[in-house]
């Protein structure tokens, strides 16, 4: 889930002085990437190879692009499978708002090396421009999560679900209504949000579709999310939270192992929330909450691994959060890489070293320290 976008808003935004000025002005200055497209997204197709085949298909025809590598672009924002030799164990991993499969890269390579067979999906709305999240719902996306698990269900003997921030809540809505998983693996997961303004996101989505209008520059996601796609998301922690705040402990508890990983200072999930559900939502003895960050939550699970984050022969000042899921040699977020997202809620000023390549450290968005230039 990349909510950066709606969270810097709701951090700068109030929505009890009004701002209908600001949001309609973003609104008026919107070009072909911020309108929503005619075409059926492919859902619901079988066999996985045929569905990849369409997906292709689809973004080739419906993407903006927005830089000269076309194939690129493609290959970034498609579904993908490896390990497909292995019938044994599969992970099937579901992306996060306005993100791309992309952004499981890393950790597919590295389980499919280990003997794992590991697939993603690309979610409604997704991976062509931003207009598209004009039209997407929670019960789209639940429905494809669905679909694909049960289909990847039948080619593997043993499955576990993930995702990322809102993909954790997704696969884990899928797992509350199935006896066959073996697992759930979680990176960041988005059961709550830091900002009390996301709850009022399914009730403004038609007044306000754009709460902020960026400048298109990553091809592995968007930087700007139409308020529908917030929508959906919330949708997603309502359904969640109603499962887990249940009087009936057999409906409000999963009994399945769980690896959760979740960086402290993340700038986008209510982590203490995260922390006390894990603790008492997810009852299987084989659990870890990956913890990173330097202070252990006040409703500490026995259950839990500290990483420390504050690495500074790195640069690093604290995990975000993105980080858990790219290593430091991915071709666009590693450390080799010349792509930054600079803005970090730190002034232009900063903003302006950090795009000119001066010296920079690493953390989340807001994340602030004397004489440091902290990026994303």
């Amino acid at each position: 889930m990349t909510l950066f976008s709606f969270f810097k808003w709701a951090a700068r935004t109030s929505i009890a002085l009004g701002s209908v000025a600001v949001l309609s002005a973003c609104h008026s200055s919107h070009s072909a990437q911020f309108t929503a497209g005619s075409a059926t997204f492919p859902i619901q197709t079988a066999p996985y190879s045929e569905y990849l085949r369409q997906v292709k298909q689809y973004i080739e025809a419906n993407r903006a692009f927005i830089g000269s590598n076309q194939a690129s672009e493609v290959t970034m924002n498609m579904p993908f499978e490896c390990g497909e030799q292995n019938s044994d164990v599969g992970l099937l991993l579901v992306h996060g708002l306005g993100d791309s499969p992309y952004f499981f890269k890393d950790i597919a390579d590295a389980m499919c090396a280990q003997g794992l067979r590991v697939r993603t999906l690309l979610l409604t709305g997704h991976g062509t421009k931003p207009g598209d999240m004009l039209t997407v719902s929670y019960e789209q996306w639940q429905n494809e999560t669905n679909f694909h698990v049960e289909l990847f269900s039948r080619e593997v003997d043993t499955l576990f679900i993930g995702g990322f921030s809102t993909g954790a809540n997704l696969t884990t809505l899928t797992a509350f209504n199935r006896n066959d998983i073996a697992g759930l693996v979680h990176f960041s997961p988005a059961f709550k949000s830091r900002f009390f303004v996301s709850r009022l996101a399914p009730y403004i989505d038609t007044l306000f579709p754009w709460p902020n209008v960026e400048e298109e520059d990553n091809p592995t996601r968007y930087n700007s999310t139409a308020m529908p796609g917030f929508a959906a998301y919330q949708e997603s922690v309502n359904a969640l939270q109603a499962r887990f705040n249940n009087k009936d402990e057999s409906k409000r508890t999963l009994h399945v192992p769980v690896l959760m990983v979740v960086a402290e200072d993340d700038s986008v999930v209510d982590t203490k929330t995260v922390a006390k559900q894990f603790r008492d939502n997810f009852t299987h003895p084989k659990k870890c909450l990956l913890w990173q960050g330097e202070s252990a939550p006040d409703v500490m699970p026995q259950q839990l691994k500290m990483q420390s984050m504050q690495l500074p022969a790195q640069q690093i000042s604290a995990a975000s959060h993105m980080s858990p899921l790219f290593s430091k040699g991915n071709a666009f977020y590693g450390t080799q890489s010349a792509f930054r997202i600079c803005d970090n809620g730190q002034g232009a000023d900063k903003e302006a070293i950090c795009k000119a390549g001066g010296d920079i450290w690493y953390g989340p968005w807001g994340y602030k320290e004397e004489g440091k230039y902290t990026l994303v």
